[in-house]
């Protein structure tokens, strides 16, 4: 948190240190009591130094600003062996190179520091995204949680003996749906599903849906705790026959929907959750086939 606060209080220090360096810059310009032509264009190519280094970084406007001093002093030096008549005084010269190496330096550590905040922006929402586990149209958890869960799960089955099963139902061909009712439809179809899930299992029965993969998104899970093979047996049955069924959202038609179903139990010779996971999806390709 103190890193944030500092990294806030450097960005805002750049940005006034910008502030005044435009406004100096601005004063000085319009102090000049005739700005000439040479005057005009090294106005102007300080501010192309500032542009660069706001859009390009440090090193970028670092280096136009060394090109820029050493190019203006050997203008100086040339002119003044040429007999060129040089209107600016000793101190405007520093003045301007001041300008050149300032301007290059401020907004140089302007384009960074913005640079890390954006680079710091897109890491946090990548971890928002991973930490947020719900899903939007069913409202289940996704699978990243279910991993989370089998494995929690797994454990306590491990230690008390009390049995678990894993099912997964998977909706088939629907790539197909989606294509011939359309997304809005695809959507009510497993926010249509989701709900015959949760009435018809138990609160402590955890739904969750599948990231689109080799099972596709229209892939549920539910974890059946303290259920024996048989229990989940019943459970499948019933499932099966509320699912196979499904009215569209305008109540014009009624769809036959294919179903498979893939469950795995715990057993002292699984080895882990991610094999009960393993098992679950080779039953469901066994079913579907």
């Amino acid at each position: 948190m103190r890193e944030r606060f500092s990294k806030n209080g450097k960005f805002v220090s750049y940005q006034v240190l910008f502030l005044l360096f435009i406004i100096i810059l601005a004063m000085f310009a319009v102090g000049m009591p005739a700005l000439s032509l040479i005057q005009a264009l090294l106005l102007g190519w300080t501010l192309v130094i500032s542009l660069t280094g706001i859009m390009f970084g440090l090193l970028t406007s670092l280096g136009m600003s060394l090109f820029s001093l050493f190019a203006f002093g050997s203008l100086l030096i040339w002119g003044m062996f040429a007999g060129w008549t040089i209107s600016f005084s000793f101190t405007d010269i520093v003045i301007w190179m001041g300008l050149f190496l300032g301007a290059a330096v401020l907004t140089g550590l302007i384009h960074r520091l913005v640079s890390q905040t954006v680079a710091e922006h897109q890491e946090m929402v990548g971890k928002f995204d991973e930490l947020v586990t719900i899903d939007e149209v069913t409202g289940f958890s996704n699978e990243k949680r279910l991993l989370f869960d089998l494995e929690e799960e797994f454990s306590r089955s491990r230690r008390t003996g009390i049995p678990f099963s894993l099912m997964l139902i998977e909706v088939l061909y629907l790539d197909s749906y989606y294509r011939l009712y359309g997304p809005k439809e695809g959507e009510y179809l497993l926010s249509s599903l989701s709900t015959i899930l949760r009435s018809n299992t138990r609160l402590t029965d955890r739904k969750f849906r599948l990231d689109r993969g080799e099972q596709g998104s229209g892939t549920f899970a539910v974890i059946l705790s303290n259920s024996h093979e048989e229990g989940a047996e019943v459970v499948v049955k019933k499932i099966e026959k509320l699912l196979s069924l499904h009215n569209l959202e305008n109540d014009k038609k009624q769809v036959t929907l294919t179903i498979g179903f893939g469950i795995s139990h715990y057993a002292e010779d699984v080895s882990d959750h991610l094999e009960m996971v393993q098992r679950a999806k080779q039953e469901l390709e066994q079913y579907i086939q």
